[in-house]
């Protein structure tokens, strides 16, 4: 058995406290670990569960549905951005297409625009073509007050002049 001195406390193993202390160095180490690893997870966490979000305000939606609109649901798909001028004065005037043989349909005036565009009801969309000059067409409410309005932009044929197709959404 070995004796120990009196006034300095070690490990039973011979060595004193002061021999065996976190250096300042290890502690450094340690806390620069802890604070990146936290970083990361509150920088990380959030776009992990960004996919789930319920909400369709993103531009992916607003490309969408501006494709949609110029290359199939206004006009023919044969003839993209060739808009068709019947079913675009149906489109906005919110008439019955399918006695014009236009490519999409709903069947409750409650779901246009939103059935014909693939997106849901409860979407705020508002598609405007706008001409030379000025506005030709608008259907959805527009977005005066929206604090995060996306904007897909396309230029299309309508009755032989060039015009703006706009599809904001938010």
């Amino acid at each position: 058995m070995r004796a120990r001195r009196p006034g300095v406390t070690g490990d039973g193993n011979g060595r004193s406290s002061r021999e065996r202390g976190q250096t300042t160095i290890d502690f450094a180490v340690g806390t620069t670990l802890f604070l990146l690893t936290i970083a990361f997870v509150f920088a990380f966490v959030p776009v992990m569960f960004q996919p789930f979000s319920t909400t369709q305000s993103d531009p992916l939606v607003a490309d969408r549905v501006a494709n949609r609109l110029a290359t199939d649901v206004l006009g023919d798909p044969a003839e993209p951005y060739v808009l068709d001028e019947t079913c675009t004065e149906v489109f906005f005037d919110g008439g019955d297409p399918s006695s014009y043989g236009c490519h999409y349909a709903y069947t409750d005036a409650s779901d246009h625009p939103h059935l014909a565009m693939g997106v849901e009801a409860d979407a705020n969309v508002n598609v405007t073509l706008v001409g030379p000059t000025g506005t030709v067409h608008s259907v959805g409410i527009p977005p005066e007050d929206a604090r995060d309005v996306i904007t897909a932009q396309r230029r299309v044929l309508y009755e032989g002049k060039s015009h703006e197709l706009y599809v904001r959404v938010w």
